[in-house]
C-alpha cells in the first residue's frame, strides 16, 4: 500500500469516526448491490456473455463548522467481481484513474477477478458571507441546463449509459459566486486537470421573460477558447430549455476551425402519471467520439464538452409513468443518424419501502459500423438502501 492509500485511510478514518458524537455533522449515503449480464454476438454469430456484480456504498459528510463555513466529503466504495476484468486488459487500471488535479480514485486491491475501489468525487470547502459564495476542492460545477447531452456544462463531462452513478463526477476547482438578485448571480470558476491543464471560465445568469437565461464564456483545458448560452422556461403547459456553445482553438484563433454544439429539449407532464421528455443534440462532426477504432467508447464519459456524442445529429426521448405510488415504469430511446443506429432502455423502479429500493434496467444499442450491423446488450438489477 503506496503512501497515497495510507493517507486515504487516515481520511476515511478521521471523516467518519466523529460523526454520531457531532451535532455539526450530517451524514447519509446508500449501499447498494448490482449485478449486471452483458451478451453480444461475435463474429462466428454466437453470443458471448459476461456477468458481473458491484457492490457500491456511498457516504456523503457535511461538517458545519461555522454559519459562514462548511467541509463538504463525498466518496464511494466499491467491490466489483465478474468476468468483463478477465475479458478486457486494463480494467482495473482504467477504473481508477482520475481526471483531476489531484488523484483521489485508489484500487485497494485488484486482480484477475475483482477489485476494490475508493473514489473521492467531493471533497470541499464552502463560504458564504452575505451574497457571495465561495468554495475550493473537488465540487460538482453544473451549468448545463439540458437533460441529456451539456455544451455547457464545461467542467464536468458525463455519460448518461451510466445509470450506477447519478452523483456525476467533480471538478478540482476554485468558485466564486455572487448573487445580484432574487434571479441573477455572476459566476467565476477556475480548474485544473490530472495534466495541469487550465479551465477558467464565467457565468452569467438572470431571469427575463419568465425565462432564466445564462450567458457563459472562458478558456477550457488549455486549448480552447469558448462562449455559450443557455436557457430554461415553458412554452404553456411544456417546459423548453436548451443550451448552446462554440469553441475555438487558441493555437488557430484566426481561422474557421471552431466546434458548435447545441442541445433542445422539452419536458411534458401528462395527467400528474406520465411524463414524455424529447431531446435533440447536434455535435459538430469535426469532435465527434471515435467509436470506429474503440467502440468501447460508447459507455465511456465524455473526454470533454465538446465531444458529447459519436454521431452528429441525436434524437432522445423517455417516458415515465407512475403505475401507483411504489412502483413506476420508464422507456428511454435515443437515435444516432450517422449510424443508423438505435439505443433503447426500459426500467422499472418499485419501491420496497421508503428508503428501500429495487430496479430492473436494460439497456440495448444497435448500430452499423463498418458496414456490418451489431447488437449490445446489458442486463441490469439493483437492490439499494438509502440511509
Amino acid at each position: 500500500m503506496g503512501l497515497n492509500k495510507y493517507i486515504l485511510f487516515l481520511l476515511l478514518v478521521l471523516v467518519t469516526w466523529p460523526v454520531s458524537a457531532q451535532s455539526k455533522f450530517d451524514l447519509n449515503g446508500y449501499i447498494s448491490n448490482m449485478g449486471q449480464s452483458s451478451f453480444a454476438k461475435d463474429a462466428g454469430g454466437d453470443y458471448q456473455f459476461a456477468n458481473d456484480f458491484t457492490l457500491h456504498n456511498r457516504i456523503n459528510i457535511a461538517y458545519y463548522a461555522s454559519d459562514n463555513l462548511t467541509a463538504h466529503v463525498q466518496f464511494r466504495n466499491q467491490f466489483v467481481w465478474g468476468q468483463s476484468m478477465k475479458q478486457f486488459p486494463g480494467y482495473a487500471d482504467e477504473f481508477a484513474k482520475d481526471r483531476g488535479f489531484l488523484h483521489l480514485n485508489f484500487n485497494w486491491w485488484q486482480n484477475s477477478n475483482n477489485l476494490m475501489n475508493t473514489q473521492f468525487d467531493r471533497a470541499y470547502i464552502e463560504y458564504t458571507s452575505g451574497n457571495l459564495e465561495l468554495s475550493l476542492g473537488r465540487q460538482r460545477v453544473n451549468w448545463g441546463r439540458t437533460l441529456v447531452w451539456n455544451p455547457n456544462d464545461i467542467f464536468n463531462a458525463f455519460s448518461y449509459y451510466d445509470i450506477d452513478y447519478m452523483e456525476r463526477p467533480g471538478s478540482d476547482a476554485l468558485r466564486a459566486k455572487y448573487y445580484l438578485g432574487t434571479a441573477s448571480s455572476a459566476e467565476l470558476v477556475a480548474k485544473l486537470d490530472s495534466v495541469n491543464n487550465l479551465t477558467l471560465a464565467g457565468l452569467y445568469k438572470f431571469n427575463k421573460w419568465s425565462y432564466d437565461i445564462q450567458f457563459m464564456g472562458g478558456y477550457v483545458k488549455g486549448e480552447d477558447f469558448v462562449i455559450g448560452t443557455g436557457w430554461e422556461g415553458n412554452i404553456g403547459k411544456v417546459a423548453f430549455r436548451g443550451e448552446a456553445s462554440y469553441y475555438h482553438p487558441e493555437e488557430s484563433f484566426a481561422d474557421t476551425t471552431g466546434v458548435f454544439l447545441a442541445s433542445v429539449g422539452f419536458d411534458y407532464l401528462v395527467n400528474n402519471k406520465l411524463t414524455v421528455q424529447w431531446e435533440f443534440l447536434y455535435n459538430d462532426p469535426q469532435t465527434l467520439i471515435d467509436i470506429e477504432q474503440s467502440p468501447s467508447a460508447i459507455f465511456q464519459a465524455p473526454a470533454n464538452s465538446k465531444t458529447l456524442s459519436f454521431s452528429k445529429y441525436n434524437l432522445f426521448a423517455n417516458f415515465s409513468y407512475i403505475v401507483n405510488p411504489i412502483l413506476t415504469a420508464n422507456l428511454a430511446g435515443m437515435y444516432y443518424t450517422d449510424y443508423q443506429g438505435f439505443f433503447l432502455m426500459p426500467a422499472i423502479d418499485f419501491s420496497i419501502s421508503s428508503n428501500l429500493y429495487f430496479s430492473v434496467m436494460y439497456q440495448y444499442f444497435n448500430l452499423e459500423l463498418h458496414d456490418v450491423r451489431s447488437g449490445s446488450n446489458v442486463a441490469y438489477a439493483r437492490l439499494k438502501w438509502n440511509f
